[in-house]
């Protein structure tokens, strides 16, 4: 019989590019909240930082547990594939309703759907959905269509068809003492390679008021009044403060969409940082180069002063036509003005996204935006940049419509989303095997262009030692590479990825 005051919640792998970063399961955290508000016990099972295999414990807690229901966060690429995995498994010995939640069934949830291990799906913000949905299935509801298709967001199957119900409008905050953050044992086993702070991300807003065309939230929140809202400064400095004491969190990692829509809400956080002298570290996931362009030096050295470290920058491209294709509302001259205005602040890191295989986007135009990167690189030291993103048709984006019209289709089923994972073979129907060349010649070498083997690796372990070695030794020719496109002979990309592979084990 199956406990109804008990749910698993599982997160699963994240692929190589995951294992760089691993931090603690927030959005499981926020579900949990919602479950625990029904007197709902949480069992968190987090695959990442099990060191033996995860099968023999999941199939335990399922067994000791007889949860009323088991939630996997799913994201698209490797995560998807290793919660196919695991939802699979589950069914090999257990009758426990599966239900997805996150971004891979916001995404397509009928793709989601069409599996049959997975009986529920929750689209778009999920914490009432799945409230409800666990209130449905203690109660034996779960055959009355009429208590199922209440439930927001939610898509299941009855009588041989699927449904899909209306996703719910609006964001539902979780104040910080309601987060159950005791579900989880071992808060060691979370942190960044290269360093030995104790990393803890939090929101300090929700939503994004932009109309980038790659991406989902413009549809996301169309119908959102305001798109954009932030929590009051005290509570997110009260959050903070809780962290610190009590779970000895040393850096802060804000996991807004965007932090800086209003400079005021992060001026006014950094103040009261400052005036109740918390001393923490401080890295924000989402800053725009127009918001950084209305920072004056004051504003920066705020920033600086108060223990931010890095902010994470989206560049996207050096070519002026992608990004008005992309809506982003910049030139590539603000690009270059934030840069060196950052590098007056020394320090700050300037962490720089990019985009490449955009619909339309010629091997020409991407080599504008290496140019660029080069030059930001030369006129900052304290700047690096990521694995570039492959252009992802995101369903419902203006770009995703613009990709179908050049001939893109649509993933049919969970097993073709997998291969969209970053490390993976590039497809789109507009990438010729040139582009394809350069782009998988960029994703190794953009890890060995700039200084960020530097700047990153500070824990003084073994693994930092030889990671900055391999880098110092492979830079010269990435650099080569990088600057002049030549991706022919491409040999040490499958040292790399076999690199990348030995990483994720050495833990």
């Amino acid at each position: 019989m199956r406990n109804k005051h008990s749910v698993i919640l599982i997160q699963p792998q994240m692929g190589l590019s995951g294992e760089f970063s691993r931090h603690l399961p927030l959005s499981l955290l926020y579900v949990a909240a919602a479950l625990k508000k029904l007197d709902i016990g949480v069992k968190i099972l987090d695959t990442r930082v099990i060191e033996a295999d995860w099968r023999c414990e999941l199939q335990k807690l399922i067994v000791d547990c007889q949860p009323l229901w088991v939630g996997l966060t799913v994201m698209a690429g490797f995560p998807t594939a290793h919660a196919l995995e695991i939802s699979r498994f589950i069914k090999t010995f257990s009758e426990v309703p599966v239900v997805w939640g996150g971004a891979m069934p916001t995404v397509d949830p009928a793709s989601c759907l069409h599996e049959p291990s997975i009986d529920y799906v929750v689209a778009g913000s999920g914490l009432s959905s799945v409230s409800m949905l666990a209130e449905a299935i203690a109660a034996g509801r779960v055959d009355d269509f009429e208590s199922l298709r209440l439930i927001p967001g939610l898509g299941f199957r009855f009588a041989g068809n699927t449904h899909f119900n209306p996703r719910f409008h609006g964001f539902e905050p979780v104040g910080y003492t309601d987060l159950p953050y005791e579900v989880i044992e071992d808060y060691s086993v979370y942190g960044q390679i290269g360093s030995n702070d104790r990393i803890f991300p939090i929101y300090s807003a929700y939503g994004c008021p932009y109309r980038c065309a790659f991406c989902i939230s413009p549809a996301l929140y169309r119908d959102f009044s305001p798109k954009w809202v932030p929590i009051a400064a005290a509570e997110a400095v009260d959050h903070i403060a809780f962290l610190h004491k009590e779970y000895g969190a040393t850096t802060i990692y804000f996991y807004d969409d965007d932090s800086f829509v209003n400079l005021d809400h992060i001026r006014k956080i950094v103040e009261l940082l400052k005036s109740r002298n918390i001393k923490v570290k401080l890295s924000f996931r989402g800053a725009r180069i127009d918001e950084i362009k209305r920072m004056d030096d004051s504003f920066l050295e705020l920033l600086a002063e108060t223990g931010t470290e890095m902010l994470h920058i989206g560049v996207e491209s050096g070519c002026q036509r992608v990004l008005d294709l992309f809506q982003k509302g910049i030139r590539v001259e603000d690009i270059i003005e934030v840069n060196r205005r950052l590098a007056r602040h020394p320090k700050l890191i300037a962490a720089y996204n990019w985009i490449v295989g955009t619909p339309s986007e010629t091997i020409e135009e991407m080599r504008q935006t290496t140019r660029l990167l080069q030059q930001l690189i030369r006129e900052n030291q304290r700047c690096f940049i990521f694995q570039p993103n492959i252009f992802r048709v995101v369903p419902g984006s203006v770009l995703g419509e613009k990709a179908i019209e050049m001939g893109y289709r649509p993933p049919a089923s969970l097993d073709e989303w997998i291969n969209s994972e970053i490390e993976q073979e590039v497809a789109a129907p507009w990438l010729s095997e040139a582009m394809k060349s350069a782009i998988r010649m960029l994703q190794v070498t953009s890890y060995f262009v700039d200084n960020k083997a530097d700047l990153l690796l500070q824990s003084g372990s073994l693994k930092d030692a030889l990671i900055r070695c391999a880098s110092k030794l492979y830079r010269p020719l990435a650099s080569f590479r990088f600057k002049s496109g030549w991706s022919a002979f491409l040999v040490e990309g499958a040292l790399f990825f076999m690199a990348q592979k030995l990483l994720k084990r050495w833990r």
